[in-house]
């Protein structure tokens, strides 16, 4: 079997911590590698130097990208996501975003007509947020969850990180059902 190649795609302002259980579980099975807009080395949230193996038009072959939460305003304007968002799905990858991530996904068209969660909604944001990323998430079917999974498009809530990390694991096939709800049970706990 050949191995999952999954891309991470950081950028300016990403929260790791949203990924962070995404990336430990997966490195156990998966061949996980770090993409920048431009291929420069990361300074994560926490401090940490992450260093890229590549700009986001570098990624090819991926079985999934990871695209985390934060501050996505230093790639939605310009789209510097969209392009190896729709290529990576159309040559058949995961693609799973967790909080602002999902922003990322809709902001490429990839949630159109697709079930999504998010939380940019009156419960979460205030009203100028909300009205701000609207146009962003017209087409998308919002779903109050945790977690959506439509295809092979996982959304998550940002509390959902296990979870996250655990239903990428299952739709990569790395996981069983079994595994799934063992893994978000020990943590639950």
């Amino acid at each position: 079997m050949a191995t999952k190649k999954i891309a991470v795609l950081l950028y300016p302002g990403c929260i790791f911590f949203e990924i962070a259980a995404a990336v430990e579980l997966l490195a156990q099975y998966c061949e996980l590698s770090y993409y920048t807009p431009d291929g420069s080395v990361h300074i994560s949230s926490n401090g940490t130097y992450l260093c890229a193996v590549g700009s986001y038009a570098d990624i090819a072959n991926a079985s999934a990208i990871i695209v985390p939460g934060g501050n996505p305003d230093s790639i939605i304007p310009l789209r510097l996501a969209s392009d190896c968002l729709k290529e990576g799905y159309a040559n058949g990858a995961i693609l799973a975003g967790i909080c602002a991530g999902a922003l990322v996904l809709a902001s490429s068209g990839l949630l159109i007509n697709k079930r999504a969660t998010h939380n940019y909604t009156l419960e979460f944001v205030p009203q100028a947020i909300v009205d701000f990323v609207q146009v962003i998430w017209q087409g998308v079917v919002y779903e109050r969850a945790n977690i959506v999974v439509d295809s092979r498009l996982i959304t998550a809530q940002p509390w959902a990180v296990f979870e996250f990390a655990a239903v990428i694991a299952l739709a990569l096939g790395v996981f069983s059902q079994l595994q799934l709800e063992d893994y978000i049970s020990y943590y639950q706990r």
